[in-house]
């Protein structure tokens, strides 16, 4: 039952979705189902079957699938830890050596995220301000026109 809501919701435009309250719009995988286990084992093992920018196009839809389910701010400490302990490879998604992205990967990612989230507060501002706008001219109309 939530899953079917939740899917729904995502479905909506971005104006409804805001007025709801969504707390953030969905991004483009996620509407992409986990892959089963044995789907993941044969796409594994036939890795030598796909060009090599597909395979990566794949790990870097996992690795943001996976720094999006730790959010912002978890990635942000750990990044800032891995960096301060000087490594390559960031360590805090666990799981299989395919589930390690590279450090510049993780940076770029958060840059994304980080002007994802302030794009959204920014909208969110302008229409708050343009609804408070139009109150402040409707109340002056309405005591020009009784006063």
């Amino acid at each position: 039952m939530q899953a079917s809501l939740a899917t729904a919701l995502k479905r909506l435009s971005q104006p409804v979705r805001d007025v709801l309250g969504w707390a953030e719009p969905p991004r483009d995988y996620d509407d992409m189902p986990p892959a089963p286990a044995w789907e993941q084992q044969i796409a594994v093992s036939a890795d030598d079957e796909f060009p090599s920018f597909v395979r990566r196009a794949q790990d870097d839809v996992q690795w943001r699938k996976g720094l999006a389910s730790l959010g912002y701010s978890q990635v942000r400490d750990a990044y800032a830890q891995h960096r301060q302990e000087g490594l390559q490879v960031f360590h805090a998604l666990g799981g299989n050596e395919r589930l390690r992205p590279p450090i510049d990967f993780v940076r770029d990612w958060l840059k994304d995220e980080r002007r994802r989230i302030i794009d959204q507060v920014r909208w969110l501002f302008v229409v708050t301000m343009l609804a408070t706008i139009i109150a402040g001219l409707t109340f002056a109309a309405t005591i020009q026109f009784l006063g």
